[in-house]
Formats: C-alpha cells, sequence, structure tokens
C-alpha cells in the first residue's frame, strides 16, 4: 500500500503525463499544495523530490517548481511509462518504442553474429527450438519468443544495450497489456504471434546469426522490428 507520498507523487506525476498540468508551469508553494492535497509539508517536498528524479520538475527558490518539457522526463522510469499509457493521447508511445528498438536490437543480432561463443549458440538454438514447437499456443510463444531474443540479446556482449533493450521490453509488456484491445480490433498484430508466418521471421535471424553473418543478421532483425512499426503505424492512424 503507497504512503502518503507515493500517492501525491502519482497524483502529480499523471497529471502532469497527461498534460493536466501543463508543460512550463509553475506549481503552487510547498504550503500551498499541502493545502491543497491535505498533506503535511515533509509529504509534499518528498513528492517534489521524486518528481524532480523523474525529470517532471525542477525546483529553483526564486522561480519555484518548474514543470520541464518532455524532453527532459526520465522516460525509462516505469511509473512514468504507466502514467503515459493510461493516457489515451500518447498512443504514439508503442510507436516511439518500436523505433528505439530498430535503432538497437539489429546491432545487437550483428554482434551476437560476430561475438556469440559456442554456448550462446547453443542457448539461441534451444531457444529457437521451443519457438518453433508453441506454434499455436500463445503463453508457450510468448515465453518462447523472449527467450529467443533474450539469446541474441546476450550473446551481443554490449551492456549498454542489454540494458537498454531489457528495459524496452519491460515497457513494451505494460503496453501490450494497454493496447491489445486495439490491436485485437485490427488485422494484423503488432505483437509476435503463433503462427507459422511470423516464425519465418525469426528462423531468417537465426540462420543469420548460426552462420555468422553479421550484415544479414542485422538486415534481417530490421525487416522484423520494421514490420511491426508498420502494423502500429496503421493500428494509431
Amino acid at each position: 500500500m503507497k504512503n502518503r507520498s507515493e500517492q501525491l507523487v502519482s497524483e502529480l506525476g499523471r497529471k502532469i503525463v497527461t498534460g493536466e498540468i501543463k508543460q512550463g508551469e509553475i506549481l503552487p508553494k510547498v504550503e500551498d499544495l499541502g493545502e491543497i492535497y491535505n498533506v503535511s509539508r515533509t509529504v509534499v517536498r518528498e513528492c517534489l523530490k521524486s518528481l524532480s528524479t523523474m525529470g517532471l520538475v525542477r525546483s529553483n527558490q526564486r522561480a519555484g517548481t518548474i514543470v520541464l518539457p518532455r524532453s527532459e522526463w526520465q522516460w525509462w522510469n516505469f511509473e512514468v511509462i504507466n502514467w503515459v499509457l493510461e493516457d489515451e493521447y500518447n498512443r504514439d508511445f508503442l510507436l516511439h518504442l518500436t523505433e528505439v528498438r530498430m535503432g538497437l536490437e539489429p546491432m545487437a543480432a550483428a554482434l551476437a553474429a560476430q561475438r556469440g561463443t559456442e554456448q550462446d549458440l547453443i542457448d539461441i538454438k534451444d531457444a529457437f527450438t521451443r519457438l518453433e514447437q508453441s506454434i499455436g499456443d500463445e503463453k508457450a510463444w510468448a515465453n518462447a519468443d523472449y527467450d529467443f531474443h533474450e539469446s541474441i540479446l546476450k550473446a551481443s556482449y554490449n551492456d549498454l544495450i542489454i540494458n537498454t533493450v531489457r528495459t524496452l521490453r519491460k515497457a513494451l509488456v505494460i503496453s501490450r497489456k494497454k493496447t491489445l484491445k486495439a490491436a485485437k480490433n485490427y488485422p494484423e498484430s503488432p505483437f509476435d504471434t503463433p503462427t507459422n508466418e511470423v516464425l519465418e521471421r525469426h528462423r531468417s535471424i537465426y540462420d543469420a546469426v548460426m552462420a555468422r553473418d553479421e550484415k544479414l543478421a542485422h538486415d534481417k532483425m530490421i525487416e522484423l522490428i520494421l514490420r511491426v512499426k508498420r502494423i502500429v503505424e496503421k493500428m494509431y492512424s
């Protein structure tokens, strides 16, 4: 159960992210916020400190507490992600996530083809085999698909890419839950589904990595994510 400070963070954070409190707006003084939300000044100060850590506000003794532009927000903070995905006017966030994936995962696939050890290739093969066996089973496919992409990611041996893509995946899980209804209303899903057609797209990545063909692994991963991007664009056009 959230304490009062955490509750106030959620309340103000949502209002900022959804635009109810505008970028560039000056928040009321600490004592005024305390009266508005019926909390102590200590609770307000703790709340503002948390919002500042998220990049949503900046406090200045002279100017007060100002709401920062979106470019300053800490987008990989999961509370921020949750609030953004709750806002019906931020449907383009899934598209933005997909575009970031396009910049990182193809490079990870190329590096896996180059740097992957024999054990890494065994792990990739095992994950792909389970992917083949999960056709028609959405739950089994989701787990196998995650493991397949994770095995390639780990074989890249680039800590920065690994950490960022893992964070992206967590954001995509949240996004998937919140956009599943919209996805089902569209004949093509932006999320990987257990069909033979999608399996073959993964097979082309698998074959390229196993053959240690860096360029082909890079290009096939781009093709996979580009398909997702196009579907998302159509869904929210």
